[in-house]
């Protein structure tokens, strides 16, 4: 088994040469294996090739992979730092806005209650006076009644009391329609711009080869 036909692609003995394989396409297997070790380094270096460059997408699909890591925590970042800041500025608003209430109210209260001191004072006097009219009319002493009377007579009059208006139903509705209002303007325009992010979030993409069909050898 000497001989190599290539005609039928098999070994064979000489003698077959001159019998079932005459004038066969034939070499020495030694002279075939020759030819086909060339082949084999061949198909080596191809193969060689081919893990090289495979080994090199790989270090470049990693590489791609940890950029689209660090960009999109970078991306992460950002949005935390600004969704802070919006936050951040939101409270301030909220602050400024408690604040103006509060003095509104601080200012409506002590208005109300410098009046409302000034009222039982001048209700004291009155008491007060009403006491010395009675005390006045029970007493025996005419001369005395006579130099008291015009002194005690007298009415304070509506000018003694200051003129003076405090809503009794002193409210913020409009601060609260404000609020309201700036709520859904807000929540509006979160809600368009979120939507103009969803799509330029999901066009951040690595553009892939499909994936290759495995064979499946039956045994």
């Amino acid at each position: 088994m000497e001989i190599y036909c290539h005609t039928d692609q098999s070994f064979i003995c000489y003698l077959c040469t001159m019998e079932e394989h005459k004038g066969h396409e034939t070499v020495p297997t030694k002279t075939e294996r020759t030819e086909k070790q060339n082949e084999l380094k061949e198909e080596q270096i191809k193969f060689q090739q081919r893990i090289q460059e495979k080994e090199k997408k790989v270090q470049e699909l990693k590489q791609t992979v940890d950029i689209i890591k660090m960009r999109s925590q970078a991306a992460v970042d950002d949005s935390e730092r600004i969704f802070s800041e919006l936050i951040s500025s939101m409270e301030k608003k909220r602050s400024e806005v408690m604040e103006l209430i509060r003095t509104q109210e601080k200012a409506e209260v002590s208005r109300a209650e410098r009046l409302l001191n000034q009222l039982e004072q001048e209700i004291a006097d009155l008491k007060r006076r009403v006491t010395e009219l009675e005390e006045l009319s029970h007493t025996h002493d005419h001369i005395h009644f006579l130099q008291s009377f015009p002194s005690l007579c007298v009415s304070p009059g509506c000018e003694d009391s200051p003129s003076f208006t405090v809503n009794q139903h002193l409210s913020f509705d409009g601060v609260r329609k404000s609020l309201s209002d700036l709520k859904k303007q807000v929540e509006q325009i979160c809600e368009e711009e979120f939507n103009k992010i969803r799509p330029q979030a999901a066009a951040v993409q690595m553009i892939l080869p499909p994936e290759p069909k495995r064979s499946i050898s039956v045994i």
